[in-house]
């Protein structure tokens, strides 16, 4: 699952928009560091960090440490694309940004625009694809920085990272009244987690199901209480499969002078069936 819906545009009404947490400062630089561990085709744990830096006017980044239980059902989104940083002037943050890891040292270099050759603001890893990464670990990211105009100051930050996590058994006929999500909690406080079960329910006229999901946001505590209203139409789901995609999300806010350098770690979970 991807970023969109931890970055959003401030006035838009997206998803989850006023559940996920308090608002950032957003008329001042801003540098997001994004770090989504993945599985590789040997099955190794990886990291492709990416940093973008951009002057965020009309950005809202969501604080995983601050935010309120929301349930609801909506049409069946999936992922849905990557947040669009090119609606925004990019920002030069030197060189290169240095990303620590396990005892990994890797460098993140300025992305170009392959039609213009002109810099996005966007830093990724240029000589290998990910690298090698446990989750958990904590990760340091320096910034050179620039000067002048349509720069980014130096800067540095360490975080946490999100941890794996086990979700429990979704009973498919629940009570209505006490139906729940059960995951095993990360210990200590400062991650939120993001449920997105998608569902097929019986047409009214067409005779073609309706494609339907089940999007949770929740703190990091272990269980998220289900409302009665979207247990209702879980229950009136057809038999099948349940796509389960879902993320444990943890935020780093650092001040950085005149601007704000802000890590975001995801780790992913996905299931071709609810458990």
């Amino acid at each position: 699952m991807q970023l969109p819906r931890l970055l959003i545009l401030a006035g838009v009404a997206a998803l989850g928009a006023c559940s996920l947490s308090t608002d950032l400062p957003t008329t001042r630089p801003l540098g997001i560091v994004v770090l989504t561990d993945t599985v590789d085709a040997n099955s190794n744990t990886v990291l492709s960090p990416v940093a973008h830096f951009f002057n965020g006017q009309g950005v809202v980044v969501p604080d995983s440490h601050i935010i309120v239980d929301s349930c609801v059902v909506v049409p069946y989104l999936a992922d849905t694309g990557v947040f669009p940083y090119s609606l925004f002037s990019p920002l030069n943050a030197g060189d290169s940004v240095i990303v620590q890891t396990g005892g990994v040292t890797a460098s993140l270099f300025p992305v170009l625009d392959p039609t213009t050759h002109l810099a996005t603001g966007a830093y990724a890893l240029q000589s290998v694809p990910s690298i090698p990464f446990t989750p958990g670990n904590a990760v340091s990211v320096t910034v050179p920085g620039a000067t002048g105009n349509g720069t980014y100051p130096p800067g540095a930050a360490s975080a946490a990272t999100s941890v794996p996590y086990t979700v429990g058994p979704i009973n498919r006929n629940p009570n209505p009244d006490s139906m729940t999500i059960t995951w095993s909690p990360a210990s200590g406080n400062g991650s939120a987690m993001v449920f997105a079960v998608g569902f097929d329910t019986a047409a009214t006229g067409s005779g073609n199901p309706i494609h339907l999901e089940m999007y949770c946001s929740n703190l990091d505590d272990g269980v998220a209480n289900i409302p009665q209203a979207v247990a209702r139409v879980w229950v009136k789901a057809l038999p099948g499969p349940r796509n389960l995609r879902s993320y444990r999300w943890q935020t780093t806010i650092k001040n950085n002078g005149a601007a704000g350098l802000i890590i975001i770690s995801q780790h992913n979970e996905y299931a071709a069936d609810a458990p």
